[in-house]
């Protein structure tokens, strides 16, 4: 048997409720006329009588009790599914927008985003790198990934992991090195931010340490990733950030030592965003992939 049609399922159950077909037509925003063929459609169809028409009011039959539950609980269900829905389509639009330092984001955190993807499809991502400090008002950014020392002021800030780094160089300019102190007479890749870590790196082998006679003076650690796969010299590189050249042998780590750096990654966002969903569902979700890192244990302590 074919089903009756929607229309004549709501009419019923709004006549039902309201015991009266003149209510149910307001209600509906249709003619009395309209609902009395409604009905009489549906009971032709069903071969039943649902209403007993008396001369001010209509009332159930026998067999309208019987149907009228089962059809009220139908239409809710559905009209509950529909708005489950459309809940969740406005969900989907829901954004969280995030300012993250460049070498980091493509290295570490970009390859990781899909599992956030799929945890929370109904949230998009954007992602715009940067290292520079983030003005949340004007950039309308949610949350930030900085590596710094801290502190931001206004700012909420959440030491992520400490960076550690690690000299590394190229196959050819490895097999040459045959103790510490042969680095001494190679060339040494660093930036401003990292000149500091080369004294301590050769303080830890007991090596005092000058400012080398050839060096090159790089903006950023992706340039000096680069300069270090072509053979330019060694760099002193946070190893989280290049462990697929470390796996396929573009680079090699000199020694098994590393030193700790002084500047640490953040997640930062403001202060009166602490309680904000987007803030909280990401920085859960971070903290959680940081934990599962191997190469991040002892860092985030």
């Amino acid at each position: 048997m074919a089903l009756p049609s929607l229309n004549s399922l709501r009419t019923f159950e709004s006549a039902a409720r309201l015991s009266s077909f003149l209510l149910a037509a307001e209600e509906l925003f249709i003619s009395p006329s309209a609902v009395s063929h409604q009905i009489r459609q549906l009971e032709q169809r069903l071969g039943v009588t649902l209403f007993v028409r008396l001369d001010r009011q209509v009332v159930l039959s026998a067999e309208g009790e019987r149907y009228y539950p089962q059809v009220k609980l139908g239409i809710e269900t559905l009209l509950r599914a529909t708005e489950q829905l459309t809940d969740q389509a406005l969900v989907t639009n829901q954004e969280i927008k995030m300012s993250i330092v460049p070498f980091f984001a493509t290295r570490w955190l970009l390859p990781k985003l899909a599992s956030f993807r799929a945890s929370q499809p109904n949230w998009q991502l954007k992602v715009q790198t940067s290292t520079s400090s983030s003005d949340f008002n004007k950039s309308n950014f949610d949350l930030a990934i900085r590596r710094g020392v801290g502190p931001w002021n206004g700012m909420i800030a959440k030491r992520l992991c400490r960076e550690r780094l690690v000299a590394v160089c190229r196959n050819d300019i490895f097999t040459s090195i045959k103790q510490v102190i042969d680095l001494l007479d190679l060339p040494l890749l660093f930036n401003a931010n990292v000149m500091t870590e080369w004294h301590e790196w050769f303080s830890t082998q007991q090596l005092a340490f000058n400012d080398p006679e050839v060096s090159f003076d790089f903006q950023n650690t992706s340039q000096i990733l680069d300069a270090c796969i072509a053979g330019t010299g060694v760099a002193l590189i946070d190893p989280i950030l290049i462990k697929d050249e470390l796996d396929q042998g573009k680079l090699r780590q000199i020694f098994p030592v590393s030193v700790a750096s002084q500047r640490h990654y953040f997640i930062v966002y403001p202060q009166q965003s602490e309680q904000q969903e987007s803030i909280q569902l990401f920085e859960k979700w971070l903290f959680e992939q940081l934990a599962m890192d191997p190469l991040m244990v002892g860092r985030c302590d």
